[in-house]
């Protein structure tokens, strides 16, 4: 079985996304998966992965929509964000919303992925790519951390 963490520490949430995609096809990798997103989360992409005029908002239910296709249809599939390297700051508003007891923290990472065998390998830019990612006390246990959004911030 997968070691799944507590969730009591900020970087619990990190590792607990790292392994989702360690394990797509584990029988509990998309409940753990959901149930590590926060009731508000949602996904912000960087405005170069999006078509003008289309929402950089990727909501919840969206999310757990793509994911669930990515951990499905995926025939190669990395994910690299180190928990261990950087330092977690307090933020009181996410897009203008208050948010109680939230922490900030920006991590590089490295995505690969493909989709078919001998189909293209989408990957990003090695150690060139960064995400902002906050996270908010567990609506159902508050001694818990669950993921409120993340910011794809490019290259």
């Amino acid at each position: 079985g997968i070691d799944w963490p507590d969730m009591t520490s900020r970087d619990d949430v990190i590792k607990t996304v790292v392994l989702a995609y360690e394990n797509p096809r584990d029988g509990g990798t998309q409940s753990k998966y959901n149930a590590l997103l926060h009731s508000l989360y949602f996904f912000k992409l960087h405005e170069s992965d999006v078509i003008s005029g289309e929402s950089q908002i990727m909501t919840r239910a969206e999310d757990l929509l793509s994911t669930e296709w990515i951990f499905d249809t995926q025939t190669m599939l990395e994910l690299t964000i180190d928990p261990e390297i950087g330092s977690w700051d307090t933020v009181a508003e996410v897009e203008g919303e208050a948010c109680t007891d939230c922490w900030e923290t920006t991590r590089s990472y490295f995505v690969r992925a493909q989709f078919e065998d001998e189909g293209t390998i989408y990957q990003s830019s090695p150690e060139r790519a960064f995400v902002r990612i906050i996270v908010a006390p567990d609506e159902s246990d508050g001694s818990k951390w669950a993921l409120r959004a993340m910011f794809d911030l490019g290259i």
